[in-house]
């Protein structure tokens, strides 16, 4: 007679087998290694909890592993124990160091959600779920944003949440509309921001959202209304690049929804050249981009010349630019003069974006508009002066290169530029 045979237990996923055994690690020897570094970890029980529930313990530890990268080396092997430098390449526990840092910060945002809301992300089985107790969460290290006010202005920018579904949990919505947009260890700067926005807010604009890599943007993105992304959509009249536009930089919805349609197809279409990122910062870039539709002056052809710095070139460098009357070949060649002679922090602040969100604090709206009003008139000051040396030049017989000029002006006044801009600049502003 023939004998049963015992079927071959079944191979399990090797996907769950690799974050299986990347929480081990995690848990086990990594979270070791953090509690011997950093102070404040060595008396914990569980490290590893510690941290995922604190965004700014977690922040220290990505931190200190950049800083320190040689000290988790027994970690960073592939699966032949060959030392791995590169984050894209596959390690011993299965994930890239790009991969485990996608985790972490997934796992960062649930524990710090469930802090925040005080119930789990997922309702046990057979049990009724239970009664929310949220506690006080961390403020973050934020010098522009007060998380309370930015919540209110979400709420009302953009609407609050909808009733709660039955057998869901507030940390579970809020996780499950936001999990899927996180990927970057510098987005956990940012969980406190994170869980004052409504879900919903985040299910419709997903990464849109988590790729505002500073405060002024994130504030930026409350003010906006719903509305103005609603009419750029029309605009755009396409759910491709709607889309695209959201991922990219939800920033340019204002600027599309002023343009107008031909006013859109004609800026867009002098930028379709750039990478997707390159062309929604341009757009986003309000001000500028408009003035690429309103000013006559302006053709396609000269947008298209100068489309690798209108992501960053506030309107008054435009304006200058133009008041030179300079020609095409001229035009990129003057901003990579400007940007070379000054140097890069100078030329930020004189040609670079104006910042208009205003902190909260009076103290520091006066240093901000002190610094923007030196900054503007340093450079109209500058431009007059290149006007000024081509015209002496020309009388004398000589025939001064504009470009030339500009060098020259950029190289005498750099020092004393410097010199003030270090002492006006608010120390939360980026240049």
């Amino acid at each position: 007679m023939p004998t049963a045979t015992t079927a071959p237990p079944k191979a399990e996923n090797p996907d769950v087998l690799a974050r299986r055994e990347v929480t081990r690690v995690l848990r086990g020897p990594v979270a070791d290694k953090f509690k011997s570094l950093i102070p404040p970890l060595a008396n914990q029980a569980d490290a590893y909890k510690t941290v995922m529930e604190s965004p700014e313990l977690l922040d220290a530890c990505f931190k200190l592993f950049r800083l320190k990268r040689s000290l988790f080396a027994e970690f960073l092997v592939d699966p032949a124990d060959n030392p791995v430098a590169e984050d894209t390449v596959r390690l011993k526990c299965g994930r890239s160091v790009d991969e485990v840092i996608g985790m972490v910060v997934r796992t960062g945002m649930r524990s710090y959600a469930e802090l925040f809301f005080g119930d789990p992300n997922a309702v046990p089985k057979d049990k009724p779920v239970p009664k929310a107790v949220p506690r006080p969460a961390s403020k973050g290290r934020f010098k522009l944003i007060d998380t309370i006010k930015l919540a209110a202005l979400f709420r009302r920018n953009y609407g609050s949440d909808r009733a709660l579904p039955k057998g869901q949990t507030n940390s579970g919505r809020f996780y499950a509309s936001i999990k899927d947009a996180l990927d970057f260890e510098w987005q956990v700067h940012f969980f406190p921001i994170y869980v004052q926005i409504p879900a919903q807010v985040f299910e419709r604009l997903g990464i849109g959202i988590t790729r505002m890599d500073t405060e002024e943007r994130i504030q930026r993105l409350g003010q906006l209304a719903i509305s103005d992304i609603s009419k750029a959509e029309q605009v755009l009249h396409s759910p491709e690049l709607f889309r695209e536009m959201i991922d990219y930089n939800v920033l340019a919805s204002p600027t599309v929804s002023e343009l107008g349609q031909s006013g859109f197809e004609n800026v867009h279409g002098a930028l379709e050249h750039l990478d997707a990122k390159k062309k929604w910062d341009v757009l986003a870039n309000r001000e500028t981009a408009l003035k690429l539709h309103d000013d006559k002056r302006i053709t396609k052809q000269d947008i298209a010349v100068l489309a690798e710095y209108l992501d960053i070139l506030n309107e008054f460098a435009l304006d200058a630019i133009f008041d030179l009357k300079l020609n095409r070949d001229q035009m990129q060649m003057f901003i990579k003069t400007a940007e070379e002679n000054l140097g890069p922090k100078l030329f930020l602040a004189m040609f670079g974006p104006i910042q208009n969100v205003m902190p909260d604090d009076h103290d520091e709206q006066q240093k901000l508009r002190r610094y923007q009003s030196f900054t503007q008139s340093a450079l109209r000051s500058l431009v007059s002066a290149v006007k000024q040396l081509e015209d002496n030049l020309r009388k004398s017989g000589n025939e001064g290169a504009m470009v030339e000029c500009l060098a020259t002006v950029c190289r005498s006044r750099r020092p004393d530029l410097e010199k003030e801009i270090k002492k006006l600049v608010p120390e939360w502003v980026a240049v």
